[in-house]
């Protein structure tokens, strides 16, 4: 297992795939052919060096996980431009489609009583995972109200359209609070016992350097590449301090394999270990392959 120390764990310069990525959807309107011409990059072995290969380290990645990473990537980016010119049913159809690619294998600690804290990660089907999830809470456990704790780096339709079909079709409110300052207590004074709290707990430190100085809580992901470890992060979270400050039940969801989401419970003081297929991780473009050494030992986690 490769642990990144997290002074050096990621590259916030330009020249990453998914700012490329981010760039070159900006400047052309005709989105489905600057997706086809990505794909076709990728494919000619133009941009390898910005690949996930060249940026883990992991010289043995197969081809396949190389490239899959790549083509998550650009239809994370893709994703939000074809969204918000779905109808209502299309959009719902679409977000539901995620059931057909990823299965629940574990689902512990959904039926507790009062506010619930999900720690999650930012997986390259978060929006459709958050939307499901939200929707099955709140026809099964009769919760009313989401509240998404966010950077607010950047707009997001996604979770305008997300907000949008919660409200209409399950009657869920969203409530999109961003990390700024004075966030908590607006929080506190949010939260019922009808309320989910979702935590993306996997925000690098050098990527956010003002949270990472309020908060000094840390968890860790392991991102794995079959049935083992390919490399462990570091990453921001005080989910420990505020699930407990606000008494609410704490559980974990995460991505055991590329095709399964585990939710488990998790305890009050205890630090967040997730899982997450590494060609799936929307933030692996910000890994720097350099300063790693390859030592794709393959750990059995006994995940099945």
């Amino acid at each position: 297992m490769n642990a990144i120390a997290p002074a050096r764990a990621f590259d916030l310069t330009a020249d990453r795939f998914d700012s490329l990525v981010a760039n070159t959807f900006a400047a052309s309107k005709a989105s489905r052919h600057v997706r086809d011409r990505l794909i076709a990059q990728v494919d000619g072995g133009r941009l390898d060096h910005m690949l996930l290969r060249a940026r883990s380290g992991i010289a043995s990645l197969p081809d396949t996980v190389n490239r899959k990473a790549a083509l998550n990537t650009i239809d994370f980016a893709f994703e939000p431009l074809v969204m918000q010119g779905m109808s209502t049913d299309q959009a719902i159809r679409y977000l539901g489609a995620v059931e057909n690619t990823l299965q629940v294998r574990e689902a512990r600690g959904l039926d507790c009583f009062g506010p619930l804290w999900v720690d999650t990660i930012h997986h390259v089907c978060v929006f459709s995972v958050l939307f499901q999830l939200a929707a099955f809470l709140g026809k099964n456990r009769r919760f009313t109200q989401v509240v998404l704790l966010h950077q607010g780096q950047r707009p997001e339709p996604r979770l305008r359209i997300v907000s949008n079909l919660l409200r209409q079709v399950h009657g869920v409110a969203l409530v999109l609070l961003q990390l700024q300052e004075h966030w908590f207590p607006r929080l506190a004074r949010l939260t019922t016992p009808g309320t989910v709290i979702f935590y993306l707990t996997d925000m690098p430190p050098e990527a956010f350097p003002q949270a990472a100085k309020k908060q000094r809580g840390r968890s860790r992901l392991l991102l794995t590449h079959g049935p083992g470890v390919a490399l462990e992060v570091e990453t921001i979270s005080g989910s420990q301090s505020f699930a407990r400050r606000l008494g609410a039940t704490r559980i974990v969801l995460d991505y055991p394999s590329t095709n399964s989401i585990r939710i488990r419970p998790v305890g009050a003081d205890e630090a967040t270990m997730s899982l997450c297929p590494i060609e799936d991780w929307v933030f692996w473009p910000l890994l720097v392959g350099t300063a790693q050494r390859e030592t794709f030992a393959h750990q059995d986690l006994a995940l099945r």
